[in-house]
């Protein structure tokens, strides 16, 4: 991986030091506490305190019409072009502000708003207030706001939107529900960075997780690659630091607290349609769902949302009309916790396996104080990375970040174990491998390249003979024949009184041939969370697992004796005797199980 080779330290803040010294002991003078003044005149109007007035030609002076009402703020949506119109009015003892569409600019709906305190009773007054604030209006010109988050291409350019947006003049500030306001120091920030978190390779792989999403986002919203959302879960105990890293992985775009309402750490307690909800929009910034114990999704539904999430759409729905409803789509990468493995929970698909990447048994934080620095620190710093890093990518342009990601993935190819999903694999963890890269270059910072490389591979090494459906249903299925042999005919042995047959044990130069009903196998198979049998019974096969008649992946076999045709139709729902037998699933072993039984 060609991360540069570079570390520099971060300036110090040493004027703002010695400021503060120097102020030691100054008497200041107490700011005087801000006043807001609404009075405004738009002839022949005009506010005056907290009455709204009119010119009276006859009366040569201004007349009373209601308690005040005007606009605030006018605000035009650049995503979706809509304009809002923020109201301040008077009611009763205080100002309030409410904020409309600017078409519920009418009589009619400013009247609604009697009952929030608005001082149009009669209708005289509301065509008062109506036709001011239509002559205010022409005088405002409107700000700029965005709800969506990430990359977008607004007028033709690829642009980030983070609280401000980068890659455009166009200013426009974001009203969405997150909190992604950059807080605190920027300096601070990389000087926390410097001290607890460069060194330390597990909490640099929390930084380029983060990082990562900005990648994704990008390369989708460009259209030069299609690369699904990447998860990555984080299982272990408490004590791990997993909590901290996830802080440290949102912290690069925004507001790394839990109790925070807008905060990118979110809870994973919540619908899968909720869940899926709070992504739609999002283009590049990261997102963590804390606690994966919290979620009480079934197997079959989890499995369903981690497959949602990572093809990055939401499913078809309907509306109240019973209209096809737009699904939202999203482009970033998610970070979970808990302290159980989510892989252990969800069906046995391999297709799962190569869209969720865990990083188990490891330690994500030197220790206790480093953990306690690095949260006091982020809860107080956050929000700089990402906008700064979407500057350096929107300077590299998107087919540079391309060629980036292949060269890591190409070099990340001859590192990794080879199987028939190494390419697919060292695509997704290049990403990670490129935002370590882009931080490098970005901020001058050098990065623990060996051991992040290193901590990939583990990983990988580790999940493989947990993402080979077949080697592990294999494994699996032969304990559960040992504890259920008594359903099964051994040899040619009689069976027992009131035995459930499901198939038959047989022994032959050494191997175990286990004959089980298919009825039986698709049992066991969905007990065991494979939800595709087909695929199963094919990945069997081709491992040599599996002894079958020609093209086929089921083997004829004699289970039931003409005395036994009862038992048959029970099981199989077939009557009479099978003179050829019947179609069995037929696992070889390559030991004598059971020979004493056999014997």
């Amino acid at each position: 991986m060609a991360l540069k080779k570079v570390r520099r330290p971060v300036k110090q803040e040493s004027e703002k030091h010695a400021e503060a010294n120097h102020n030691v002991g100054r008497k200041v003078k107490p700011l005087k506490k801000p006043t807001s003044n609404h009075d405004i005149e738009v002839p022949p109007y005009q506010i005056k305190g907290n009455d709204l007035l009119v010119w009276n030609e006859k009366q040569q002076q201004y007349v009373f019409v209601s308690k005040a009402v005007k606009i605030n703020s006018i605000k035009r949506n650049i995503e979706t072009k809509d304009i809002q119109i923020e109201l301040a009015f008077w009611a009763y003892d205080k100002w309030e502000t409410i904020t409309i569409n600017r078409g519920e600019l009418n009589k009619r709906d400013l009247k609604k708003l009697v009952s929030k305190g608005m001082d149009i009773i009669q209708d005289s007054q509301a065509s008062h207030v109506f036709t001011f604030l239509s002559k205010q209006e022409k005088q405002l010109k409107p700000v700029n706001i965005h709800t969506g988050i990430g990359w977008d291409v607004i007028d033709g350019e690829l642009v980030y939107k983070h609280y401000t947006i980068a890659g455009t003049s166009l200013e426009s500030i974001f009203e969405g529900e997150l909190n992604i306001k950059p807080i605190g120091s920027y300096n601070d920030y990389l000087n926390l960075l410097m001290h607890e978190v460069i060194g330390h390779a597990p909490l640099e792989l929390a930084i380029c997780l983060g990082i990562s999403s900005l990648i994704i986002g990008m390369l989708n919203c460009a259209g030069v690659a299609e690369l699904d959302t990447l998860w990555v879960h984080l299982p272990g105990k408490s004590s791990t630091g997993k909590t901290t890293a996830a802080m440290l992985f949102a912290s690069i775009a925004g507001c790394p607290s839990i109790k925070d309402k807008g905060g990118l750490v979110q809870s994973f307690n919540g619908t899968k349609n909720a869940l899926s909800n709070s992504l739609v929009g999002n283009n590049g910034v990261p997102i963590v769902l804390d606690e994966f114990s919290m979620n009480q999704m079934s197997s079959e539904a989890l499995s369903s949302f981690l497959y949602e999430i990572s093809q990055n759409r939401g499913r078809l729905r309907l509306n109240k009309d019973s209209e096809r409803k737009e699904p939202g789509s999203w482009s970033t990468t998610v970070l979970s916790t808990g302290e159980n493995s989510i892989i252990s929970r969800v069906n046995q698909n391999e297709g799962l396996r190569v869209r969720l990447f865990e990083f188990p048994r490891i330690q994500w934080t030197k220790n206790a104080e480093n953990a306690e620095r690095l949260k006091s620190g982020l809860l107080k710093n956050y929000g700089f990375i990402a906008p700064i890093m979407a500057n350096k990518m929107i300077e590299y342009g998107p087919l540079r970040i391309l060629n980036m990601l292949n060269d890591n993935k190409e070099e990340l190819i001859e590192m990794l174990p080879q199987n028939r999903l190494t390419s697919r694999i060292a695509q997704k963890l290049a990403q990670i491998l490129t935002a370590a890269e882009l931080f490098e270059e970005t901020f001058k910072i050098r990065l623990s390249a060996d051991e992040l490389i290193q901590m990939l591979i583990d990983q990988e090494k580790e999940s493989m003979t947990e993402r080979e459906m077949a080697p592990k249903f294999y494994k699996q299925l032969r304990q559960y024949i040992i504890q259920y042999v008594k359903n099964f005919k051994i040899q040619d042995k009689p069976p027992t009184p009131y035995q459930e047959i499901w198939g038959k044990i047989e022994n032959h130069s050494g191997k175990t041939y286990c004959y089980i009903l298919p009825v039986i196998f698709n049992k066991i198979a969905k007990e065991f969370n494979f939800t595709d049998t087909r695929v199963l019974l094919n990945e069997l096969k081709s491992m040599d697992f599996l002894v079958h008649d020609k093209n086929k992946t089921q083997k004829k076999k004699l289970i039931f004796s003409k005395d036994e045709v009862h038992l048959r139709e029970e099981l199989t729902g077939k009557t009479g005797f099978a003179e050829k037998g019947d179609y069995t699933i037929c696992i070889v072993y390559e030991d004598e199980l059971f020979k004493e039984l056999i014997n």
